[in-house]
């Protein structure tokens, strides 16, 4: 139940670029706008947290930077969950390859978002990621739709966050670096956690593999000798 109640109020950077692409409907040229973000001078992540990432945006018309941050939720549950897919192992099992991690916890992660330029807020960017379905805007919530500029709610990312996302993968080893910095021990402590579990399983297959071996010999132990056959009277 637990489950089906995360999936229906937050929201992955999937399920947030699903809902950007009816932006379109309302800027039909959002495409190139922005493009002036990436060519004036694009992104930079400037701090990172146990659990935030702050970025400059550039604002891609004039020379003023906004601020953005990515906030991910739940990440040590993110992360002991993902650690007992042993797909993301290295090859000897020994522990959990970083970069395969970092990769699979970006596509899972339950994110929110936030920038600081006056059109996240006044084309419902703010709104539209405080709703409860997608609870994805960092910060308070907004109870104020944009009943003038998007009555009927297109996308949900300014220009500035939506270039933001499309580099979100390109991310991936400042991930598992940022995953090493400060979840090294948690990671190890799952880890742990995991090869208890899978030890006891092997240990478990071993011995019914010792049960299955032993069973013929057994059966054939209790089994009731066979009665020879009388041999015929020899005639004289």
């Amino acid at each position: 139940m637990y489950k089906l109640l995360d999936s229906i109020l937050e929201a992955t950077a999937s399920d947030i670029q699903r809902k950007q692409k009816s932006i379109k409907r309302l800027f039909p040229d959002f495409d190139a706008k922005t493009r002036g973000v990436e060519d004036k001078g694009g992104i930079k992540l400037v701090d990172q947290g146990p659990s935030l990432w702050k970025f400059d945006l550039h604002s891609g018309t004039s020379d003023i930077w906004y601020d953005g941050y990515l906030h991910f939720k739940d990440v040590l549950s993110t992360i002991g969950e993902l650690v007992r897919d042993k797909r993301l192992w290295v090859a000897d099992k020994s522990k959990v390859d970083l970069k395969k991690l970092a990769k699979a916890f970006m596509d899972k992660v339950d994110i929110q978002l936030l920038c600081s330029c006056p059109a996240d807020i006044f084309y419902g960017g703010h709104y539209i990621r405080s709703l409860g379905k997608y609870d994805s805007k960092y910060t308070k919530k907004e109870v104020r739709p944009p009943r003038v500029r998007n009555p009927k709610q297109y996308g949900c990312l300014c220009k500035h966050l939506d270039r933001l996302m499309h580099a979100l993968p390109f991310y991936g080893s400042t991930c598992a670096k940022w995953l090493g910095d400060f979840y090294s021990k948690d990671i190890a402590r799952f880890e742990k956690e995991v090869k208890k579990e899978y030890g006891w399983v092997k240990k478990a297959a071993a011995k019914l593999g010792r049960q299955r071996e032993e069973k013929p010999e057994i059966e054939k132990s209790t089994e009731e000798p066979t009665a020879e056959k009388p041999r015929e009277e020899e005639r004289f």
